[in-house]
């Protein structure tokens, strides 16, 4: 066995400075005294031009005055995202000006599941029809933070006058294994581009390993080219930051990982795409499709209070809530219980990890249940600011690593950080089982990466999605079937009829929070693909759909499942009513949701922890914006048969299906009163009605077909 790494014993020098580690996230605090434990003493920690000089982290910072003006990349109000030497956070826990500091890694993925893909995003564009012309999210600028972008896919080009509507790309690979950090720029890796630099760069990084980020954009804001397959808001301007994630960080150098791999990233995307829609004065929405196990121990305090400052009026954030819908990942122990636990069972090939917030020292026992528990058991009690790292020769040299800490969240409890590396044993082999125990001890137990057969589970939110301030979402279903490319028909697993998806994460967050905020749908959902990851897999073809030829290439557009492919259609919906209201707030997005959205499952009281406040509604969102929801004989259901088309000279032509009767029309202006009212003789398709005004927002009653809203320029 390893020996246990005493590192309280080896960090007394620094203690007796009075150094303040309280101030310090559990993850920075943990590599400061694995450093100390390397060094053995403060001169060292201090002063090592070798090492601490050369040991750079990207972290966030509260603090009051200029303390961090020359490691400071950004900030809001009094947080700071900074990058310095490992010595220098050291130094400033000292400093009373520093309130806090954060040194988060980003384990960050995508939240999508492609292998099991179906039909069509028509299905988003509710009612059946395609949304109301009169809202194409011209004028608002929609971010996508994601990864892997092919930038010269048409869908990006707008239909008005087919330029391209990308506005600015942050690739954050870019040129990463060789690139110097800069410290003077907001974008202090990777690359910036600009429209003129963007068709001859043709994609990100990134763009052979996956498709995730042109996917997203394209139901967001895609204009669908010449498909049905078009996005939310196909006029919006874009910008794209291709983010680091666990997905693509294989291309980063080794060497760099740790430096590079921080979620303070992720706040400079958010940042710099807010920046540059106040530089052009226009509302915007983020689209967030990724996310990470919920955090219970106050690692992100500084990252939710940034993000939210940044957050306001025509300033907003949509986010997934994750895949985990199908289980749990919450144990408690309450202080009447022994014990709580059961068999450990691996869900990703990332090591076994549990995260536990407790009120009194506890004691784990390891057990393989296919032998004699004398033979086959250990336990142990980390010891307070403590390391232990063990290999346990009676079970198969199962390693584990076990960290004890002050929980800096709830400063009168104690934070366990326990990770298990498999040995010669495989946890699939389901032969392991965890008791936790500690008398009078309440306990919250956060798995990762794993579950717990047999105990009581609850809450499966991802971070940020699940935050206060952010609209949080699920997924639904509709479409069960597709045909691919090649004619053959897919069946989903999921089902039909507008149900939540049973991978869609579900509530409470861990916050007590009711989660998701709105579902959309989320299985089967065609989009645009990437051109460079289809060419490297052509024989990968089951999920692709269509192709369109343009520049002398071939496109696809693609299938693809999870709250990955929900979450956009939701972020372009926003930017529809970000145009009929530019100042609209989180909080007024969900004012709307709540007043609009469908309830699809009648059984339920609303909101709640499957579906939020329901399933959003494109037009009837818009008509409550507008306040045309109670005008008296204007129907909330938005047009499927007929069809309304204002012209360049004011007038509005109809088309209607067959009908054997006269049809009453009836147009309203945005404040409710009806400036026109027409019948269109039985038997005629198609009927034009003069001029209605000029500059401004109707909507049109077609008889019993529905209402839409269309603008006269």
């Amino acid at each position: 066995m390893r020996k246990l790494l005493y590192l309280y014993i080896l960090f007394l020098p620094l203690l007796s400075s009075a150094q303040d580690y309280s101030k310090m996230s559990r993850n920075l605090r943990k590599k400061v005294k694995e450093v100390a434990a390397v060094n053995h003493s403060k001169s060292a920690v201090r002063n090592s031009a070798n090492t601490h000089a050369e040991k750079n982290i990207f972290a966030l910072i509260k603090c009051t005055g200029d303390v961090v003006e020359d490691y400071c990349l950004s900030h809001h109000r009094d947080i700071h995202i900074v990058r310095m030497p490992l010595s220098k956070a050291i130094e400033l826990s000292d400093d009373s000006r520093v309130i806090r500091i954060e040194s988060e890694p980003s384990n960050t993925s995508l939240t999508n599941d492609s292998i099991r893909s179906v039909t069509n995003t028509n299905i988003i564009h509710k009612g059946g029809g395609e949304l109301p012309s009169a809202f194409d999210g011209t004028g608002i600028l929609v971010g996508i933070a994601d990864m892997s972008f092919d930038y010269n896919h048409p869908t990006f080009l707008s239909k008005k006058d087919n330029s391209l509507r990308i506005q600015r790309v942050w690739d954050m690979l870019d040129g990463i294994e060789s690139q110097t950090y800069n410290p003077s720029s907001n974008f202090p890796i990777g690359k910036l581009l600009k429209p003129e630099d963007i068709p001859s760069k043709d994609h990100s990084i990134d763009s052979y390993l996956h498709y995730h980020g042109t996917h997203t954009a394209g139901t967001a804001a895609g204009s669908g080219y010449d498909t049905q397959f078009g996005g939310m808001a196909p006029e919006a301007d874009l910008y794209f930051v291709n983010c680091i994630f666990d997905n693509n960080i294989e291309l980063i150098p080794e060497e760099k990982r740790d430096l590079y791999n921080s979620s303070a990233f992720e706040l400079l995307g958010f940042q710099n795409i807010f920046n540059y829609a106040d530089s052009i004065g226009k509302p915007c929405v983020i689209n967030y499709s990724a996310g990470e196990y919920g955090d219970i121990t106050g690692e992100n305090t500084l990252y939710y209070e940034y993000l939210s400052s940044m957050l306001g009026p025509g300033k907003i954030l949509v986010a997934s809530v994750g895949n985990e819908g199908n289980r749990g990942y919450i144990m408690y122990k309450t202080a009447d219980q022994e014990s709580v636990g059961g068999l450990m069972t691996r869900t990703t090939s990332d090591p076994y990890f549990l995260c536990i917030s407790s009120d009194k020292p506890l004691t784990f026992k390891i057990t393989d249940k296919s032998k004699p528990e004398a033979e086959g058991s250990y336990t142990f009690t980390p010891e307070y600011e403590t390391t232990t790292s063990d290999t346990i020769a009676s079970l198969d040299s199962l390693c584990i690593d076990a960290f004890c800490y002050e929980d800096e969240y709830h400063s009168d409890k104690i934070g366990y950080d326990i990770s298990f590396y498999e040995g010669k044993k495989k946890f699939s082999d389901l032969d392991y089982s965890i008791t936790i125990s500690g008398a009078d001890a309440e306990a919250r137990i956060h798995i990762q990466n794993g579950k717990i057969e047999g105990a009581e589970l609850g809450g499966n939110t991802f971070f940020p999605g699940e935050m206060d301030g952010i609209i949080g979402v699920g997924a639904t279903t509709w479409r069960e079937k597709y045909t691919d490319i090649n004619g053959k028909q897919h069946t989903s697993i999921y089902g039909t009829g507008g149900k939540r998806a049973s991978f869609s994460g579900c509530g409470p967050a861990l916050s007590g929070n009711i989660k998701p905020d709105v579902v959309a749908p989320g299985v089967n959902i065609i989009s645009a693909h990437n051109r460079t990851y289809q060419e490297l897999h052509p024989t990968s073809q089951e999920n692709l759909v269509a192709k369109s030829s343009y520049n002398n290439h071939d496109y696809y557009w693609r299938t693809c499942d999870g709250t990955s492919m929900s979450t956009p259609a939701v972020a372009g919906i926003v930017a529809l009513w970000l145009q009929a209201k530019p100042d609209l707030t989180t909080a007024e997005v969900i004012d709307v949701i709540a007043n609009t959205a469908k309830h699809n499952d009648p059984s339920l009281s609303y909101p709640n922890n499957e579906y939020g406040y329901g399933e959003i509604d494109a037009y009837k969102g818009l008509l409550y914006i507008l306040n045309l929801t109670s005008v008296e004989g204007l129907s909330t259901q938005h047009i499927i048969e007929a069809k309304v088309r204002p012209l360049s000279n004011g007038d509005v032509s109809i088309s209607l299906p067959d009908s054997d009767n006269p049809v009453k029309v009836r147009i309203y202006n945005t404040n409710g009163q009806c400036v026109g009212e027409y019948t269109i003789p039985s038997n005629t398709t198609n009927y034009t009605i003069p001029s209605i005004g000029r500059g401004g927002i109707f909507a049109v009653q077609v008889g019993n077909y529905g209402s839409t809203l269309i603008r006269i320029e």
